[in-house]
Order: C-alpha cells, then structure tokens, then sequence
C-alpha cells in the first residue's frame, strides 16, 4: 500500500441504505463519499439523491461505512447514520433531479460516532490544467468490493466541470476525492464519466455554496471544523503522520517555490476559522490587493476576478507572490504577504462589534502573528505587521475589540490636505457612500453638502530588503482602491443586444466579470444580469465602501428600470401557502439582496456611444461647472416646466430641441417628465448629448401629465439640495426610498420613478472596446 493509500483510506466511505455495514460483493451502494471534517462527510448530490426525496430533505436516513485501523494497524470497518443536511441542488419537492444531476451536485452528510475520524485536507485554490491527480473512491468493479485508486492527469475544464485523464472512474466513484498529489489537497469530487474522459466537480464549488441562503451556514461549519480539526492535530502524538506533515514531504511545497511552509499554513488557517467570516468577496480581495502593492510597491489589479468567500482562500491567492522585476523572475516575497494580509485580518476584525469578535481567540492569533514577525528575515516586514497590530506606528493600544468595536487610532502627524468644496477638479469618481439627506420641499433654503476629509493611509510600499521601514503616519497619499462596477449594454443586432458587467479600480483599471457579446433581448436583460451583478457588486463592497453601478447603454434603453432591479431571485415553490411566504419574507427582511439596487447604491446610466468618442469642447465646460454647481433647474425640451405636455407641442425640424438645451447656462440640469426612450424624449435626450450636457434628470415611467408640474418642483429641490453634481447621488437615493413606498409619497407630495443620466466626460477611456458582435450570416443564424 502507498503512502498515499495510508493516507486517504481511513477517510473514504461508501453510503448506501441503512444496514449493518458489512457489505458483499452483491451489495448495491449508492457510491462514495470521504470525511471533510469530524462528523461530516463530503459526496454527490446523486449518490445521496439515489436513496429518494425523503433521503434527500433529510427526513431518512442513509448508512455510512469507513475502514479506522486497529491498534495491529489492519483495516476494521465502522460503520455510522447518516442524515443529508445539505444537498445542491436539492430536488423540488417529490419530483426526481434531471439525469445526469445538475451541478454543482455536491452533498454534505452529517454522520454519527466520527468524532475521531481522519479527514482530508480541502484544497484552497483553483487546480490547473496537467496537474497529476489521484482518483479514490468504493468499487465492485473487478467483482470483489474494495477501495479502488487511479493516477492520471487534470486535462481541463468544460463549463464548471473539471475534465480528467488517464485512469477514469467507474460505477462506484461517484462523489469520492480527486487529489491533487503534488500538493496533498483535495481539488475536486468525482462525479462520473464520458467515453475518453473523467468528469468531476471543482471543490471550489463548496465554497460557492456559501453564498446559498439555505447551505450557506452549513459549510461555513464545517469549513471551519476542517481548518480547527487539522490545526488540532499539530504537534500531537500519533502513529500516523497529519496531512500537515505528510504535505511537508510533497513535490508541490519546495522552499523555492513558497517560503509559507505546510505548518504554517495550517496554523494560520486554524487562527482564521474561529474569526468571524469576512463580510464579502470584495472584503478579502481588497486585503490581498492591498498586501500586494505593498510589498511589490505598484498596485496591479488581477485581470481576472478571485472567487473567494473565505479567510483562508485570501491566504492562498499570495503563495508563490513574488516581486515584479525587469528581467523577469523577482524575489519571492510570499511569506512577507501573507504575514501582513494576516495582521490585516486581525486589524479588520478587531474593529468588528465585540459581541461578534472572541478576544481570546483574536489575542491568540494577533500573538502567534507578532510571534513571526519577531523572527523574519527583513526587520521591516517585522515593523510594518507590528505597527499593523498595534493600530499605527509609535502606539500600542491592545489589540482587542472595544465595547463599541472600535479601535482607538492616534491622529497622523502630517496633516491631511482637503480639497475645497468647490474646487473643480476634473476625474473624481462616483460617491461610493452616498448620504441619505432629508429632500426638503420646492422653494426651500438648501445648504449643499460639505465633503468629507480624505481616509488617512495606513500603509506604504514595503521594502524586501533591509532599508528603512515605511512610514504609516499618514505621509504617503492613498490610492484611490475603491472599486465600481461598471454594466454595459450594447446596440442591438438582429433584436440582441451584447453585454457585459466589469470592475472598475479607483476610475481606472478594469477586470471583467461576465459577458455575452452575442447578446440577449433587452426584456431578458435583468434576468440574466443578475448573478453577474451580485457576483461584481459582492467584490466592490468593501469596508464602508457600498460600489456605485455605472450602466452604459444605448439611448433606446435609457428608461430600463435597473434602479428597480433586485439581485435576489424569486426562489419561491409555486403551490407553497402564505405561511411558506411569510416565512421567505422573514428570510429576506435582513438580506440587502431584496432591495431593490438604487434603494441601496448609487446607480446613474450613461451613453454608451458617447463613451467611445472623444470628449467635446461643450461636454468638458458643462462638467466643469456643474461640477461646482451650484446646479439649476431647467426643462428637457424647452418649454416652460407647466406647461408639461400639451398635444402637438414638439417643434420642427432636424434639431428641435437643441438651440433651447445650448442656450441654457452651464450649470443647468435639464428635466424632463416622463420616459426619454422613445418620442418628444428621445429626441430632445439626443439634442442634450449634443449640447454637451453630461447630468440628467428624468421621470422613466408613464403618467398623467397633470403631475408634470409637481415633478419638475420635486426635481428643483432636490437639484438645490444636492448643490453640485457630486452631492446629487444622496438625495436621489432618498427620493428613491421615499417614493418606493406609496403612503409616503403620497404623503410628501411625491411622484415618479426618477433616472439619472451622470456622463462625465473625463473618465478613463475603459470600456470602449466595440459592443457589436461580428454580423451573422442570417437572422437566428
């Protein structure tokens, strides 16, 4: 038996129906399954599905056999109950799943009297093509019942499947482990085979679940069980060696390729299990982001977006970090990165509510962090991860939470520069937090809005050598990190329009999200938006830090209601009672996924032809100035705002609407009432582009014109109130929530769904790649 084989044997299991354990080789088990964490066991969705619906909902029960050895070291089966606790997707009621199962078909078994059970070691990253795997799992497949063991290769990916080579499963396999043996960690879970080649399931998408309001808190259970479990075993006595030691030994942790040695990791991961999770994607991406340009001293965003939900997945993303030097190569500064993303974390979570945080486990881990800093090679590293844990440099308040969560931060020496309010200065990014300010009525005396001080930096770039450590009083200016998301929706070709959803740094650098540059119809459009959005917005919200959405679109679609659109589906049954939505409605009440997006965030369309042409003159000189506003009320097509829309009251020509939109002063928002995707709105939306208006205020949905005059009253005080274009983002989000119930809008006079066109035009040229799709030969073809 391998080394391997020892290994991996005492956590395999097979499932099948209740029973005595004690298998033969006419014995039909459903397939395999392996322990991830004491008490739960990690499979398919199938293999559990093959017991029925009431297997399924947790309602029956299933037999879990495994193999511990006795104290002789010989192989003695065990044999346990098992109940699913989480299966995805789990069948709709008592109608059976599609065949083959629908991915990500994994299943998550609770099993009694494995307390003391041996587990794997769940991978933490993404598997790469060619990487030598091992294939494990329960087989009668020679005619006598045992474990069966494959080698072979990852040959790709196909969708969200993970392709094998070489030694391909066989009835029995399903939902055992495929190991990535260079590394001792599983990377996937055998889901079945095709003629040529294995197909598994990414152990990623146990991490995926994580977002899912009914697994989610299940695995972070038992995630954390892993990363405690293995943790625990470090430096007891046993017969056998930890995975952690075992790991040590493998090909795949050379010291030049990570100087983050096997133990270490598991103790880091065993720190982070017992914090609290992170509160996002974009809460760990930041992290790493940041660690990264503070020790390679330029900040590089990826090109292609992390999937990580977890501490431990932040961690993995910097083994193997090295610096960026001409000649290629660079120094390896792994270590130093995950040290610093370590007292980062720390730092995060002590500013974290004290009823959320353990001080004894953030004591402990703050401690073992210092403790490696005091022995690192570069005594700078060592200064900037104390100075990180002691809160800035030259004080030491404790690392522990207050009673409010808050840490206490002595003030920079160097003074922090302000701009002044009014200072026009072109490039500032969307609000990323915009203010709920009470709208006041027309005619009211407004105040507009003073900005706030700049954030005070904490961090400067790290050197790998031994010259003097960075300073973290404020010296150095911040970078802007914040991250927007960017929505863009092209012309449609043949009815379709092509579309795509990206991330935007600090104005400037991109990573995309998703896209379909065949397209889909501009009905279809929210819906398939949707996971994409929550994907992008989940990494752009970090800290305090809510991302704006940009979306660009084509003048036709400027009414789409994406201020409407929520990012939680209807996950309701149809046939389920009241009771089953009352039920939903409680589990939405604290999920922000239920509000509709421009309740929440600020959200402003822009022009997506405009975006790809070069800035006119016009366009340049009304930014600047509604930049320093203060911003006037005027009327979309002309007319004065009380007259509304009287009927034949479009003027002639080929630009109606232009010479009374180019006469208007600088600081002027055009309003109009009513959509702008079609008719008198359109073409006087086209004749604002023209004159170079970049801010826009309209009412997207159908009314009776009656209502046009208490708008445009509505629009002018809330244009008063915002003051300048940068202050306008709050109110319309207050308007918005004000008008999103009827009573009170009723209630304060208040009508419209409102939109807003925000175009500045010296934004950084991202996105102006052509949306259209090559021409296809035929319509549908």
């Amino acid at each position: 038996m391998s080394a391997y084989d020892e290994m991996v044997r005492p956590s395999l299991a097979r499932i099948g129906a209740p029973g005595d354990g004690y298998a033969t080789d006419r014995d039909s088990y459903w397939g395999s399954g392996f322990f991830v964490a004491p008490g739960w066991l990690l499979t398919c969705a199938h293999v559990v599905g093959k017991g029925g619906a009431a297997v399924c909902r947790g309602d029956s029960a299933l037999s879990v056999t495994w193999q511990e050895r006795t104290a002789a070291g010989a192989p003695e089966p065990r044999t346990g109950t098992g109940t699913a606790v989480v299966v995805a997707p789990r069948p709709a009621g008592a109608q059976p799943a599609r065949d083959p199962w629908p991915f990500p078909d994994l299943a998550l078994v609770r099993v009694t009297g494995t307390d003391d059970v041996r587990c794997l070691w769940l991978g933490d990253r993404e598997a790469t093509p060619r990487t030598p795997v091992g294939l494990y799992g329960w087989s009668v497949q020679t005619g006598e019942l045992g474990v069966r063991h494959g080698t072979g290769e990852l040959a790709g990916s196909d969708a969200r499947a993970l392709l094998l080579a070489g030694s391909l499963p066989v009835g029995g396999l399903s939902g055992g482990p495929v190991l990535d043996l260079r590394h001792g960690s599983v990377i996937g879970v055998i889901k079945g085979r095709r003629r040529e080649e294995g197909v598994a399931v990414p152990v990623t998408a146990l991490y995926e679940l994580l977002d899912s309001r009914e697994a989610g808190r299940t695995v972070r259970e038992v995630l954390r069980a892993h990363d405690l479990h293995h943790a625990s075993l470090l430096g007891t006595s046993s017969p056998y060696p930890g995975w952690t030691a075992f790991q040590a030994a493998l090909p795949g942790h050379p010291p030049s390729g990570s100087a983050v040695t096997a133990e270490l990791r598991t103790r880091l991961y065993g720190h982070l299990a017992q914090l609290p999770p992170p509160a996002g994607a974009g809460e760990v991406v930041h992290l790493v982001e940041d660690v990264k340009a503070q020790v390679r001293g330029e900040r590089l965003p990826a090109l292609v977006l992390p999937h990580v939900r977890t501490w431990r997945e932040g961690a993995a993303l910097l083994y193997g970090l090295r610096t960026l030097d001409p000649g290629g190569g660079g120094t390896l500064v792994d270590l130093d990165a995950v040290l610093l993303y370590a007292a980062r974390v720390a730092r995060r979570t002590a500013r974290e509510p004290a009823a959320d945080v353990d001080a004894g486990h953030l004591r402990a881990f703050a401690d073992w962090i210092a403790g490696q800093a005091a022995g690192h090679r570069h005594w700078a590293v060592g200064e900037a991860i104390r100075a990180l844990l002691e809160g800035t440099a030259g004080a030491s308040p404790p690392l522990v939470p207050a009673v409010n969560g808050a840490v206490d931060v002595p003030a920079p020496v160097a003074p922090v520069e302000v701009p002044s309010p009014v200072e026009c200065v072109a490039g500032t990014p969307l609000p990323t937090e915009p203010a709920r300010v009470p709208l006041q009525a027309a005619g009211a005396t407004v105040t507009p809005p003073v900005d706030t001080p700049a954030p005070v930096p904490d961090e400067a770039p790290l050197p790998v050598s031994g010259e003097a450590p960075p300073s973290v009083s404020g010296e150095v200016p911040l970078p802007d990190t914040r991250t927007d998301v960017l929505v863009r929706v092209g012309p449609a070709t043949y009815g379709r329009h092509p579309w795509s959803v990206q991330l935007v740094y600090g104005g400037r650098d991109v990573t995309p999200v998703a896209g379909d540059d065949l397209g889909v119809r501009a009905e279809e459009l929210a819906q398939v938006l949707r996971e994409p959005l929550a994907q992008a917005l989940c990494q752009g919200d970090h800290g305090e830090h809510l991302a704006a959405i940009e979306v660009f679109l084509p003048r036709r679609l400027f009414d789409l209601p994406v201020d409407d659109w929520q990012l939680l589906p209807d996950t309701r049954l149809a046939g389920e009672g009241e009771a089953d939505d009352a039920d939903d409605e409680d589990d939405d009440f604290l999920d922000e996924r239920s509000l509709p997006l421009g309740m929440r965030r600020t959200v402003v369309i822009r022009e997506v032809r405009r975006n790809g042409l070069p800035p006119s003159p016009e366009w340049r000189r009304r930014w600047k100035a509604v930049r320093c506003g203060p911003l006037a009320h005027g009327t979309l097509h002309g007319r004065p705002a009380a007259e509304g829309h009287p009927p034949g009251a479009g003027s002639g020509g080929k630009y109606p609407y232009y010479g009374a939109l180019s006469a208007m002063s600088d600081t002027s928002v055009p309003v109009y009432c009513g959509p702008v995707g079609s008719g008198e709105g359109y073409a006087a939306m086209q004749d604002a582009l023209r004159s170079g208006h970049s801010v826009v205020l309209w009412r997207r949905d159908r009314h009776d014109h009656g209502e046009c005059g208490d708008f445009h009253q509505q629009a002018a005080a809330l244009l008063g109130l915002a003051g300048r274009a940068d202050g306008l983002h709050g109110p319309v989000r207050d308007l918005r929530i004000r008008l999103a119930d009827p009573d009170t809008a009723r209630a304060h006079g208040l009508c419209g769904k409102i939109a807003v066109l925000f175009d500045p035009p010296d934004r950084s040229p991202y996105g102006t790649e052509s949306m259209r799709p090559p021409p296809l030969a035929a319509p549908g073809g």
